[in-house]
């Protein structure tokens, strides 16, 4: 009879917390809601200002495409554009979101991670993505940084990592493929989110190597297409539990 008792009240304990986390998690999506209408202009305003002057890799645009192997279905665009200080001329396509969609998986992080909208928290999120990627994503192609104010360097990149392969200097973005990445870099677009991070987050096992790539490839994915960035919850959730 005991045990019987014990079984009923697991159950009940189970249902309970499996009511509480649906009904929190229908207090978040209110919430989100609610920003979107009252908040959504005002911050894709700020992003408009902050975030999009800084993508100095938008600068030719020679096509877009939905037919990049990986990437069938969501628009990216090839651009060519001028390094600064130099005479070189890189390519790259980029699978940008606009301020809008920006501002909006700013909310939604911001609500999510800590269940309100502050102002201090958005401006933090938008100065972190003006820092670390200017919020531009490159899908594959050329990157050049002037990381250590010692020069402008080319840095591979596929599905927003850095990649490494045999020789840099590469002529076509082709080269860079599954097949000729040999490393494969520790940071993913827009705001330089780790694998730890993301595994702390959302708890997958095993993201080394190439894997890495395909997580972020499809978490952006989705995120182009939804107000939410799980990339984002990732960092703003490591950053707040140091805080």
């Amino acid at each position: 009879m005991k045990r019987v008792i014990l079984i009923i009240f697991a159950v009940f304990s189970f249902g309970n917390i499996q009511a509480q986390k649906l009904a929190e998690k229908a207090d978040t999506e209110t919430l989100i809601s609610k920003f979107m209408t009252d908040s959504l202009e005002v911050i894709a305003g700020r992003v408009e200002k902050q975030i999009i002057p800084t993508r100095y890799m938008e600068q030719e645009l020679i096509g877009k495409t939905d037919t990049l192997k990986g990437w069938e279905g969501i628009e990216v665009s090839l651009y060519h554009y001028k390094v600064q200080g130099t005479d070189i001329i890189a390519k790259v396509y980029l699978a940008d979101a606009d301020s809008k969609k920006i501002a909006s998986w700013i909310i939604s992080t911001c609500v999510i991670v800590t269940g309100k909208l502050n102002k201090s928290d958005s401006d933090r999120l938008i100065k972190d993505i003006r820092f670390a990627s200017g919020g531009q994503f490159p899908v594959l192609g050329m990157v050049y940084e002037d990381m250590y104010g010692t020069g402008q360097k080319c840095y591979l990149f596929k599905d927003g990592v850095t990649v490494y392969l045999p020789d840099v200097n590469i002529r076509e973005l082709s080269e860079i493929s599954d097949s000729t990445i040999v490393r494969v870099g520790k940071y993913a677009r827009i705001i330089s989110t780790t694998r730890e991070e993301y595994i702390n987050t959302f708890g997958a096992a095993d993201l080394e190597g190439k894997k890495w790539l395909e997580v972020v490839k499809n978490e952006y994915k989705k995120a182009l297409l939804s107000n939410r960035n799980n990339l984002m919850i990732a960092k703003m959730s490591a950053t707040k539990n140091t805080d």
